[in-house]
């Protein structure tokens, strides 16, 4: 644990660094900086340990210190050193309730169990809605007292977010007492069957760090609005490399997650939590690819600082957007009581944004200078506002889903699947679930599609020439790149690679086979850019004769190149693939192997289990074999509920496969799927076997239903990961845009 804490510490204090390495009285202040950071920690987790009924005023008070540390220069450093320091104790005080399972805290009572394992217990510090914050507010506090030093708002807006969640944390007290009735009802809660995966470990803090570094830039941001501070475009570039790649990898995570979860099944679904994820994604994208050159005479002057405020409020939405009940998620696992202080914080930092961009933009009338831009300018610029486009479509495809939902406007047919089918099979008494389930807005991830393979497009287009203009001489790439702009205007019109291969046997709405010339363009743009970085990088190490050309074009490969490896995965995994249902008797299900492909075969063994750490208990083992050899097996598990009323067999657990919706809808209450994962280089192929009554009741012939047996074809996964993994290194290897130098104190 020491080991853990120690570098993130010394980071954050200043003890890290390479500059006055030798001084030994700077020496002395950073090793005496840190000591206090220990002892604080240990002290206050000390304190809510004995008292932790002390836990939710200690954050108030915090919040308090943090906010006097901001409008006092002189008392600034040693109040946020121990505001640091007691939220890190905060959080590690939890972790111990939470691994000692004192379920008198009412949080370890809602989200742990006794017989879950260490690394779901300390997993869920960020489980349920107020660890969650607790950890965003530490998370925030970090960067605040990293960024102490530099002058104006870029060194005390941080402060400020830190604060406004550190309240909230108190506000939603994660160290209050567990009721009594609760603790006579039963033991605890227990932790959500969904968030029972290793992933929970990985990329839910991985998100908050990311969405931690998003918001740095703000304060730096609204400088650079007020009086064109100087900083903004170091902190901009620091930190939106480091929220992008934090962000790339939890989202990554979050897909094979996604992957193996019961009610997803999926790479991505437009959910509206992920939506949201990708406009902060696409507008870290505008910001990176502007930060350098922010400074010059233009629109990104004004555009870049504007773009990091709403990026943070961005952040804020997310957050709000995951805790609100308004449309329908499958992210809805930790509570909903934050969502309106999430939501109170971005309409202030949108606020900020549009008042400061107002005045700029009046300031800047009449007296812009003239100036002709360089052609690498204005493709930067439009990759720029390329990006940002992206996002405000998600924005305000997001923005109509809530619209709608508050309008209370029926939701048309076209986005309801399977929902005249299961009407078709539902009893009297669920009729009305029903249609309040189906009811509920979400995000139309068909209009998305059909407007952001455009911007893919025009994105590939752009960069690819970009590269290419490093190569040739302009005229040539002009020429190349409209030569290729007029291949994908024809391939938008008539199709490409995906259009003929989509057989109609994958689960796909007629609204996106619609557009699939467009996401052939898409994909024949993005070729279009991974060959032209190639053969700048190529050229680039051929002009000059070293080898040590690639530490600068190398990553740029990477990045640009991963992008489209993993385009091409996702669209083709999404448009390509295909699923087959399979039905088996329930009188052959002993020790009966079922055809499921061609070399692929599965049966379902009866087995009983008292209840585990999760509250299901085992009723079946189903294996999976290839040509004689076992590939897999795990356990289905049920819990101790009935099943929900007027189940019909297959139909209804193939609904339930193919439909996240309905598997919510029908899932909780009854039992779990999860499906087979067998992994390759060319397709992944998942086998679904629901906990069904045909498949429980072995040799069982009289009033039993079938049960259905789905196979699903994803082709090109692996080259998801591969494209992610290849922009994750780039990232990596980027060469630093150079130490940030010490700034006096405001």
């Amino acid at each position: 644990m020491r080991n853990a804490f120690v570098p993130v510490a010394c980071n954050v204090y200043g003890c890290a660094g390479n500059n006055n390495k030798g001084d030994p009285t700077m020496n002395e202040q950073r090793g005496g900086a840190l000591l206090q950071w220990v002892l604080g920690l240990v002290l206050s987790c000390t304190l809510l340990w004995i008292l932790p009924q002390a836990g939710n005023v200690v954050l108030g008070v915090l919040a308090a210190l943090i906010v006097l540390g901001v409008f006092r220069p002189s008392l600034r450093l040693p109040l946020w050193r121990l505001s640091l320091a007691a939220l890190c104790g905060a959080c590690l005080g939890l972790v111990l309730y939470l691994f000692a399972d004192r379920f008198e805290l009412r949080y370890v009572w809602l989200y742990s169990s006794a017989g879950l394992p260490a690394y779901l217990k300390i997993s869920n510090l960020w489980g349920g809605d107020e660890g969650t914050v607790l950890v965003l507010a530490t998370l925030c506090m970090g960067v605040a007292l990293r960024n102490a030093r530099l002058p104006g708002w870029a060194g005390r807006g941080n402060a400020l977010i830190a604060a406004w969640y550190t309240a909230t944390a108190a506000w939603l007290g994660p160290f209050s007492a567990t009721p009594p009735d609760w603790l006579a009802a039963q033991a605890s809660q227990g932790m959500n069957a969904h968030l029972q995966t290793i992933w929970m470990a990985f990329h839910a803090p991985l998100i908050l760090a990311a969405y931690a570094w998003a918001m740095a830039p703000a304060g730096a941001a609204a400088d650079a609005l007020r009086y064109d501070g100087d900083h903004y475009g170091r902190v901009a570039l620091i930190y939106g490399r480091r929220s992008w790649l934090v962000l790339t990898t939890g989202v990554g995570m979050g897909m094979v997650w996604a992957l193996e979860d019961f009610t997803f099944g999926q790479l991505w679904h437009w959910d509206p939590v992920q939506t949201v994820a990708f406009a902060i994604w696409a507008l870290l994208g505008a910001i990176l690819h502007g930060a350098r050159r922010w400074r010059l005479k233009g629109p990104n002057q004004m555009l870049l600082p504007l773009l990091s405020l709403f990026t943070a409020a961005l952040v804020c939405i997310a957050m709000a957007v995951t805790r609100s009940e308004v449309l329908a998620s499958s992210h809805r696992y930790i509570g909903t009581t934050s969502w309106l202080s999430h939501l109170v914080l971005a309409m202030l930092l949108v606020g900020v944004a549009l008042v400061l961009g107002g005045r700029a933009l009046l300031n800047r009338i009449g007296k812009a200078e003239q100036k002709r831009r360089d052609t690498s300018e204005w493709t930067l610029d439009l990759s720029v506002w390329l990006f940002a486009g992206a996002a405000l479509l998600a924005v305000g495809v997001l923005l109509r889903a809530h619209l709608q939902q508050w309008l209370t406007v029926e939701k048309p047919g076209e986005l309801k699947p399977f929902f005249e089918t299961l009407l078709a099979w539902a009893s009297t008494a669920e009729i009305t679930e029903l249609r309040q389930a189906f009811a509920q807005w979400d995000v139309d991830g068909h209009a998305i599609g059909k407007w952001l393979a455009p911007i893919i497009a025009l994105l590939g287009l752009v960069g690819g020439y970009t590269f290419l203009r490093r190569c040739f001489r302009t005229r040539v790439a002009a020429f190349l790149t409209l030569c290729m702009s007029l291949w994908v205007a024809l391939t938008a019109w008539g199709g490409g690679w995906l259009s003929p291969r989509y057989t109609g046997e994958g689960v796909l709405s007629q609204s996106i086979v619609a557009v699939l010339p467009w996401l052939d363009a898409a994909l024949l743009a993005g070729a279009f850019l991974l060959g032209a970085s190639l053969l700048w990088c190529l050229m680039s190490l051929w002009r000059s004769r070293r080898l040590g050309t690639l530490r600068h074009t190398g990553p740029l490969v990477m990045i640009h190149g991963g992008a489209v490896v993993a385009l091409i995965g996702g669209l083709s995994a999404t448009a390509l693939n295909a699923y087959m249902p399979i039905n088996i008797s329930p009188a052959s299900t002993g020790d009966t192997w079922h055809q499921v492909t061609e070399r692929m075969q599965v049966r379902v063994l009866p087995f009983d289990s008292v209840a585990d750490f999760s509250g299901y208990r085992t009723v079946a083992r189903v294996e999976l074999r290839s040509d004689g050899d076992l590939l897999a097996g795990h356990a289905l598990f049920q819990d101790a509920r009935e099943l929900p009323p007027g189940y019909q067999g297959p139909v209804r657990q193939l609904c339930e496969i193919l439909d996240y919706r309905y598997a919510r809808h029908v899932g909780d209450p009854g039992y779990v799927l999860h499906p087979f994962i067998v992994r390759g280089w060319t397709e992944d192929l998942q086998v679904w076997v629901p906990a069904s009554p045909g498949l429980m009741k072995i040799g069982e012939e009289d009033d039993v239903t079938h049960g259905v047996v789905v196979v699903r074809r994803y082709p090109f996964v692996s080259f998801v990961w591969l494209g992610l993994l290849a922009m994750v290194l780039g990232i990596l290897l980027l060469p630093a845009p150079g130490r940030q130098k010490t700034l006096s104190q405001s």
